[in-house]
């Protein structure tokens, strides 16, 4: 099958910058199973050597639920499955690669509801996403970054059916603060947002931190 590669630029929940570079689309896995599978790497996206490679791996349950592998929502799903393995520690972030396996099922998925589950946030974490989302993936040019993004809105909340528009009004809410300019559905860092670099650097260094603790408790 011919692949191609895809890029997605932002942060997970608890703040991490990444670049996720995914070997487009899923493939039957070559190992004779019943699964398909989806190679790329995972970059802390602070110019650092930090990555992880991983495959994910597509249960046939979510096989059967996705309309087909290679359209947005399989994308979408990718993305935030990898986001969520490195919130949730599962992931290594090493200067060298090893290829991690990571898990795309049931976990993922609502049975009950029929719908993809990541994660289930308040206002606050909505606003401290959208103001991490905007200083990261705007970079030193301070680019504008989309905001009202359906794979986000999928990451934070898929039951919420208004998240698209809630990231927005957060984003509204920082621009009344002086720390973004909003123009349609994208915004971008002020100098005001810029001025508060080390508090982002501070958080990306402290989940790092936990992370790596983790992993080397495991490995203890």
């Amino acid at each position: 099958m011919e692949t191609t590669n895809k890029i997605y630029q932002g942060v997970t929940l608890h703040g991490l910058p990444v670049q996720i570079e995914l070997q487009w689309p899923f493939h039957p896995s070559q190992g004779g199973s019943d699964w398909h599978v989806l190679h790329g790497t995972l970059r802390l996206a602070d110019g650092g050597p930090l990555h992880a490679d991983v495959a994910l791996n597509l249960s046939q349950s979510i096989n059967e639920v996705l309309p087909k592998r290679d359209g947005d929502l399989a994308f979408w799903v990718a993305i935030n499955t990898a986001r969520k393995a490195l919130d949730d520690k599962q992931l290594q972030l090493l200067k060298s690669g090893k290829r991690q396996p990571v898990p795309v099922s049931s976990r993922c998925y609502s049975l009950r509801r029929q719908q993809f589950t990541f994660w289930h946030v308040t206002p606050e974490d909505i606003e401290k996403f959208v103001a991490a989302k905007i200083f990261w993936a705007g970079g030193l040019e301070r680019q504008p970054v989309l905001i009202a993004d359906p794979c986000d809105a999928m990451y934070l909340d898929a039951a919420d059916e208004h998240m698209q528009e809630k990231l927005m009004a957060a984003a509204k809410q920082l621009a009344s603060s002086g720390l973004v300019d909003v123009s349609g559905d994208h915004a971008r860092a002020t100098e005001a947002l810029v001025s508060r670099a080390a508090e982002f650097h501070a958080a990306k260094e402290q989940r790092l931190d936990e992370l790596h603790a983790k992993h080397a408790f495991e490995r203890a």
